[in-house]
């Protein structure tokens, strides 16, 4: 197989993935709800303390609080997961699909509790 015949195949597998409806609107809501975490920690970044309360399985005390633009963390992660599960879903459509399911919904499940938490966590700090 050469190069090109490589390159054409993981294309048209790319455009395949794309093509089913619910895979492309996981990602969109997906990409909604992290844009949505960006949108709402710089518009209310101003308003937070220098330290706020991130490390909730750390016990009582200053060992949860953590600076400010720590909580980009948040919606970084949530980028990356998005990316790394939907690139592997990708390759592994052909072989698996329920397994590319479930890295797509995962990814989804992911950017809700992290949106949760974050919102949850200026409304505390605010």
């Amino acid at each position: 197989m050469t190069l090109f015949q490589s390159i054409f195949r993981t294309l048209s597998a790319i455009g395949r993935f794309w093509q089913n409806p619910h895979h492309l609107k996981l990602f969109q809501f997906n990409l909604f709800l992290i844009s949505l975490q960006l949108l709402y920690l710089i518009f209310r970044f101003s308003e937070l303390p220098p330290q706020v309360p991130l490390y909730f399985s750390l016990p009582w005390g200053d060992g949860r609080l953590a600076p400010a633009s720590s909580l980009f963390l948040l919606p970084t992660f949530s980028i990356l997961i998005t990316i790394i599960n939907h690139l592997v879903a990708i390759f592994l459509v052909s072989q698996h699909l329920l397994f590319s399911y479930l890295l797509i919904i995962f990814s989804l499940v992911f950017s809700v509790f992290s949106s949760v938490s974050l919102f949850h966590i200026i409304g505390l700090a605010v």
